[in-house]
């Protein structure tokens, strides 16, 4: 959110409206819409839904309208969309944080005692599905491979090259190419958060 003015006013409802972009709501981020002042959503759910989400996007929402209780489904928008987030304090700039990986400790202990690689991570609260970093310094062309094969369902031969194994999994992440990686299971990358915004979360 931009940092209030002096003489920033409250909506009639009570609300004080603060610009934010979809990647930045969060489980319980009250949202508003410039052409219903008087209407306040609750982000109530979020999900993978049943296919993978494209890169850059939000995961399915579920927001509960605050007055009458009527819920509606919100699709994945780009994160960098700016919308309007709703806070009773004009000081308050700050958005529900994000729910921790609820099998972060457990993963860890396997990675540092067994030597394994993390291949996925799941919250529980979200039942969101977050898989490494790719393009990182620390995953190899057989980590991208194995990674193809078990979160993608795809068969990729070990002698495929770098950048076709690059390329098919932009693909994978694309509703365009509907015949391309869309079996395994749905899931975003660490890279998303971290590439398009400061830090997993910044200030709003």
């Amino acid at each position: 959110m931009k940092p209030t003015d002096d003489d920033f006013e409250p909506r009639r409802d009570g609300w004080f409206e603060h610009k934010a972009t979809w990647g930045e709501v969060t489980l319980g981020t009250i949202i508003g819409n410039k052409q219903r002042r008087t209407q306040a959503w609750e982000i109530i759910e979020q999900s993978h839904g049943k296919g993978q989400i494209p890169f850059g996007h939000t995961l399915w929402m579920r927001a509960r309208e605050l007055k009458t209780g009527e819920e509606f489904t919100i699709r994945p928008r780009l994160k960098t969309i700016e919308m309007i987030v709703l806070t009773r304090d004009p000081a308050d700039t700050q958005t529900p944080p994000v729910t921790p990986v609820s099998d972060g400790d457990a993963i860890m202990l396997l990675v540092e005692k067994l030597g394994a690689t993390v291949l996925a991570h799941r919250d529980e609260k979200t039942g969101e599905i977050t898989c490494p970093d790719l393009m990182s310094m620390d995953f190899g062309k057989a980590e991208e491979i194995e990674h193809m094969r078990f979160a993608h369902g795809m068969t990729v031969a070990d002698d495929t090259s770098l950048e076709d194994v690059h390329i098919l999994h932009g693909r994978a992440h694309q509703t365009k190419y509907p015949d391309i990686g869309k079996g395994g299971f749905p899931h975003r990358h660490d890279n998303e958060d971290l590439n398009i915004f400061t830090n997993t979360r910044r200030t709003l």
